[in-house]
């Protein structure tokens, strides 16, 4: 019998074709990585993903390759604990992209890559085996988000549980052409449920009050907290903004903007802030981001760190002040805050208060100082309105910014140069 020699070689990957990939189908995933330039040697007994440190991810495709690539960002990865965790996405880009070494060295390479990053994204969440089946339902949400139902948009959610038996006789690739599965529904607190295998199960109605907390957009946090209820659920939400989100362990970990996919890891944002030192304060933040962000409102959060007051005097107009009570805007917001901290308010009252135009002001303890605060801004400030309020804030020690498209960036003060701020972390 004679050998194919072709495939009886080890499977290589050239590094000028892994690093063109990387560049455009992983680093989009990531706000504000990037991959050096240099790449690092290996051998056939490294790992095909490591840590080389806390901020930099060496990756190669097959064992046999003689080098690793370094995804670096500045803000450091979460580590293995963390359900949202860079190093399982980049394994599952890794592992996506071995299955097709030998056929991205023929003519049908960029059609093969065109449908490569979405199938990154669903092998990263499901379990292990079980991501060309969350494939099926994220392409069906994709579909869906192109239609309209009686002239509206889409807004859908479906879940997928592993623990439970559903019906052969109601496939869910039969069921999603039929009309009425686009409004069986709502995207928010009620949802359809599949099996394993994406046999119908049944319609979920979840508790329709909010979340007090949780790394998601509280008005799906219903949905995240379904994801958490079992090993191995997923959830995959179509918005009426054409918007896919996914969901698992809790947290939002997927999410398609403008056709583009994001991940979301929340751990390693919050460590990056610096400041405030309490935890709950910065996870109160992080998470008015978020809502802010899935809301379209935009915000502008900045907080004041201990020995930055006289600054934040300086910064902020006497009529912004709630302590001062000089406008009925301080009046009034003083009275709805009513002393309590920011982290210690109902997060749908967070959200409405960074929508009010101007920048929410805490203090390092969570005092609310100023809400729809007009700052001055220094000369010179470049970007949006937006982007110049937060890189002011920063200078008292943390600033955030949501644009109205919904991405998330954080400044913080340069402890080098005090009268600069540097980038602290992006989200999307």
């Amino acid at each position: 019998m004679t050998t194919n020699v072709a495939t009886s070689l080890p499977k290589t990957m050239q590094q000028s074709l892994l690093r063109e990939i990387a560049d455009a189908y992983l680093l989009p995933l990531f706000s504000g990585a990037v991959i050096e330039e240099a790449s690092e040697t290996s051998s056939s007994s490294d790992s095909t993903v490591a840590f080389v440190n806390p901020q930099t991810i060496g990756f190669k495709v097959n064992r046999t390759d003689a080098y690793r690539l370094k995804f670096r960002r500045d803000q450091p990865f979460a580590q293995k604990t963390d359900p949202a965790r860079e190093t399982r996405v980049i394994e599952a880009f890794v592992s996506v992209l071995r299955r097709m070494t030998n056929e991205l060295k023929g003519p049908l390479k960029d059609d093969l890559l065109s449908t490569f990053q979405r199938r990154v994204v669903a092998e990263a969440t499901a379990e292990t085996g079980e991501g060309d089946k969350l494939l099926t339902v994220i392409d069906q949400m994709a579909h869906l988000a192109t239609r309209l139902y009686e002239g509206a948009p889409i807004a859908s959610a479906v879940g997928i549980d592993p623990a439970v038996t559903g019906t052969e006789a109601l496939p869910f690739t039969a069921l999603a052409k039929e009309d009425f599965f686009a409004v069986l529904s709502n995207g928010f607190d009620t949802m359809l449920a599949l099996s394993r295998h994406l046999n119908f199960t049944g319609h979920i109605v979840l508790d329709a009050a909010p979340s007090a907390s949780g790394f998601c957009p509280w008005r799906h946090s219903a949905i995240a907290q379904w994801t958490s209820g079992g090993k191995g659920r997923v959830a995959v939400v179509l918005n009426r903004l054409g918007e896919i989100l996914v969901f698992r362990d809790g947290q939002l970990l997927f999410a398609r903007r403008s056709g583009n996919w994001h991940f979301l890891t929340h751990d390693p944002v919050i460590r990056q802030m610096g400041v405030p030192k309490n935890n709950d304060i910065r996870k109160a933040i992080y998470e008015t981001a978020l809502d802010a962000s899935f809301a379209r409102t935009g915000a502008c959060i900045g907080v004041a760190a201990s020995g930055s007051m006289q600054q934040a005097e300086d910064m902020i107009a006497d009529t912004d002040w709630l302590e001062k009570g000089l406008s009925y805007k301080s009046k009034s917001i003083a009275q709805i805050v009513n002393g309590r901290k920011f982290h210690e308010l109902d997060r749908t009252l967070r959200q409405e208060l960074v929508a009010i135009d101007g920048a929410t002001v805490i203090s390092h303890e969570g005092m609310v100082m100023a809400v729809g605060a007009i700052l001055k801004i220094r000369g010179g400030s470049t970007g949006g309105g937006r982007t110049a309020a937060a890189k002011q804030l920063s200078l008292l020690g943390l600033g955030v910014k949501v644009s109205q498209d919904g991405g998330i960036s954080g400044y913080r003060r340069d402890t080098k140069n005090p009268n600069a701020e540097r980038s602290a972390f992006r989200v999307m």
